[in-house]
Parts: C-alpha cells; structure tokens; sequence
C-alpha cells in the first residue's frame, strides 16, 4: 500500500519518515496475522487456509465436515477472531467452554453447561466486546459462535474443543 497521491488533495506529502514507519507496521501487522493463524491451526488442527475469496477479512480458515463438525474461523483487520462451527457434539462444547469460562459465566445457565440441557447459552464480555454463544443442540450437535475475541481468547477456546474431543475419544465417548 502507498500513501495517498497529497498533490491531488492539495495536501503536502508525507516525510520519508511516516512513510518509513507506515511500512514497518504494515510489515509487523503481517506478521502479527501469520502468527494468528498459526496459533489457531495449532490449538485446532483441522484448520486450513479458506479458498479465496474469503470475504470480509484477510485471515480466514475454514475445516471440512468431520467428528467435530464443520466449520470457519476468520480474524478481521482489527486483530479479532469470530468462530462459526456447526455439527459440534454438546459434550464437547459443554466440556471445553466450562473448562475456558467455569461456571456460571453463560445467560441461561444455572451451573455448568454440562449440565444444562438444549438451549441457546450466551456471555458478552464487556471488557473485550467479545460476544460468545453456544447452542447445546436437541440431538446431541450444537454451534459454537464466538464474535470479535481477541486471538488469546479465541485461541483458549479452539485448544479447549480439541482437548474435549481428544479426551472424549480416548475414553470411547
């Protein structure tokens, strides 16, 4: 990207300086994104590249449909993650957003999500304006819908599902 051509805004240009320093950041904003798209691919490992176009944002992944559902996760120009997976067992769900969150975190829920029926189950974060919801489903797959969490955040809850899943499997669940 270059800065805007100033002499048809009838603006002076800009120093070498700022431009100098636009560049670096423009270079650290890049690798900032790769490194967020490595820590999700690590923390849930189904995760590959979307095909382009992706849409609203530069990062996004996507996984085709498997034990864990389907699903896509991208991260917007502003460094937040939005997660929409579909077809994801309750349990799984319900394990891993306990583990994340413990209890009594969820509207709708009077103690722990594994313990709560099909429903709709949801925390906005007032501090980030992340806005997490869950959908235990009525036969036994839900939705994990995870809006504007910061990349550690979003990242906690990727690593919690996979555990889920593992130990569920390894149990014979």
């Amino acid at each position: 990207m270059s800065p805007p051509d100033s002499k048809q805004n009838g603006v002076r240009s800009m120093q070498p300086a700022v431009i100098s320093a636009i560049d670096e950041w423009e270079v650290a904003w890049s690798l900032t994104e790769l490194a967020a798209t490595e820590a999700m691919q690590v923390a849930f490992p189904p995760l590959r590249h979307a095909k382009r176009p992706t849409g609203c944002c530069d990062v996004m992944l996507d996984y085709e449909h498997g034990e864990l559902g389907e699903g896509r996760l991208c991260i917007d120009n502003e460094g937040r993650a939005t997660i929409e997976f579909d077809d994801v067992p309750n349990a799984v769900i319900a394990e891993a957003f306990d583990a994340v969150f413990g209890l009594l975190w969820f509207d709708g829920a009077d103690g722990p999500l594994q313990a709560a029926g099909p429903g709709t189950y949801n925390y906005d974060d007032e501090c980030t304006s992340a806005e997490f919801e869950v959908i235990l489903g009525e036969h036994g797959v839900g939705r994990v819908y995870v809006c504007y969490a910061r990349v550690p955040d979003a990242v906690a809850v990727l690593e919690a599902l996979t555990a889920a899943a593992e130990r569920r499997k390894a149990a014979g669940e």
